[in-house]
């Protein structure tokens, strides 16, 4: 590698941001100048970066929120998530905002260099638990569209209500309720409350 890439990281935890600081520079066409705390910091400056390590959980803007922000001002940045979330609705997210790489944070510092070389090259970067979450949930069948007022319905049954129950709390008769239930049922292909709670608590 000719160019000396330059990365910075957004981290909270000082001690580890010095960490990843000491062993990034510690990689052969590499150089890590610069740590911020949170994002706005960052964002006061100009510095020209090839690569970011950005944390998710971080004081003001959190990290999936600063990455359309970030990239309006450096379009060409690299931006690697660097976190312990890992709930597939916060990495597609990052994904869908322009992260080009999610790691793991315990697993980050045993393959740093290659994280670095993957994203530095033009592509994109996941550890195997991550890229194993986003895998699961292309195969979970997609959810048929419920109208606001049966997911209203649904949830009152998944909290045990009666038909009655859900009637009053919704202003609606009992006939209304069934018939929502009807149609919901019809939507889901199902046909008892059990499937009901089985395939909800499945989609968590």
């Amino acid at each position: 590698m000719n160019d000396l890439k330059m990365v910075a990281i957004i981290e909270d935890d000082f001690t580890l941001a010095s960490l990843l600081k000491d062993k990034i520079n510690h990689i052969e066409g590499y150089s890590c100048n610069k740590t911020y705390l949170d994002v706005e910091s960052y964002l006061l400056e100009n510095t020209e970066l090839d690569i970011l390590l950005l944390d998710i959980n971080l004081p003001g803007i959190n990290g999936v929120d600063a990455i359309v922000k970030i990239l309006k001002k450096h379009p060409n940045l690299h931006i690697i998530m660097n976190t312990i979330m890992d709930d597939t609705q916060t990495i597609f997210k990052s994904l869908q905002n322009g992260a080009v790489g999610y790691i793991d944070k315990q697993s980050f510092d045993d393959n740093i260099q290659e994280v670095l070389e993957t994203v530095a090259n033009g592509g994109a970067y996941m550890t195997p638990k991550i890229a194993r979450k986003v895998i699961d949930n292309f195969k979970k069948p997609k959810m048929p569209e419920l109208s606001p007022r049966e997911l209203v319905v649904v949830n009152g049954i998944l909290e045990g209500f009666s038909y009655k129950r859900i009637a009053d709390i919704n202003f609606i008769s009992i006939d209304t309720v069934r018939s929502h239930i009807k149609n919901i049922y019809k939507k889901l292909s199902i046909n008892s409350k059990s499937q009901l709670f089985s395939l909800f608590s499945n989609r968590k």
